[in-house]
């Protein structure tokens, strides 16, 4: 059997080809990004474009989907993109190891992808991010808040708008607002109360490469940040597959 034959059986082979034609930008490899590109590269999508500047950190091991300890002082880009040619030879991953920062967003937007990803972690970029891709006109989605929580059930993917109980994501809504943009693109956000970050102890820190301050250390496991990943790769290939003629379901309850 191939690697994709078991999604063939779910998809047809009018739905595999859609996958394998397409192009989807995913913007920032962590723990959600990292689970979101992963999952498009298992599903059988042809073509990924990934931005992210960092290296991978031993701190990161815990909910890194793609990386291992061999990984550690490994830029994010690359190992994503080694792990994704071991599972399928065949595509096509163009890296850019850059560090969006909130003047840089538009221009560093994939406009040749027919839809977008963002799981940038700075509040920021984040917006610029998301306002360049409303004026592009392509499907996007954004993720919200998984720092600090442990239950994925708690995980829901609806409108922005929709959002609740979720600091990162009201803060999101209110720029937005600010800057005369609709919120009406889907997201994927929690309603569980967060744990608080712990400040940053002094003396020597943790390497970081991006530029800019050094922020409190949020605590984060594999659970939720991943969980929104895959949430964000199912809108994808749901949305991807829009017209695309599917096998037939059936069945239903039995009483």
């Amino acid at each position: 059997m191939s690697f994709d034959e078991r999604t063939r059986i779910l998809l047809g082979e009018a739905g595999m080809k859609a996958l394998a034609e397409a192009s989807v930008a995913v913007y920032g490899l962590g723990g959600v990004g990292g689970a979101a590109a992963m999952d498009l590269v298992r599903g059988g999508v042809g073509r990924l474009v990934v931005l992210d500047f960092d290296l991978v950190q031993e701190s990161n091991l815990n909910r890194l989907y793609y990386a291992y300890r061999a990984d550690i002082g490994r830029p994010k880009a690359e190992v994503f993109a080694a792990r994704a040619r071991e599972i399928n030879p065949e595509v096509e991953i163009e890296l850019r190891e850059a560090f969006m920062s909130g003047a840089e967003a538009a221009a560093l937007v994939s406009r040749d992808c027919g839809v977008h990803i963002d799981c940038v972690d700075s509040l920021n970029s984040k917006v610029n991010l998301l306002v360049a891709l409303a004026e592009l006109g392509r499907p996007f989605a954004s993720s919200l808040g998984t720092a600090g929580r442990t239950d994925p059930t708690r995980l829901r993917l609806t409108t922005i708008s929709r959002s609740h109980g979720c600091p990162l994501a009201r803060e999101v809504r209110n720029r937005l607002r600010r800057r005369g943009m609709t919120l009406d693109f889907p997201a994927v956000w929690s309603d569980e109360p967060p744990v608080p970050p712990i400040p940053r102890p002094p003396g020597p820190a943790e390497a970081q490469t991006a530029p800019g301050r050094l922020r409190n250390i949020q605590g984060s496991g594999p659970a939720v940040p991943q969980t929104a990943g895959h949430f964000l790769a199912a809108w994808a290939t749901k949305t991807l597959l829009e017209g695309v003629e599917l096998p037939t379901r059936t069945g239903g309850n039995n009483g």
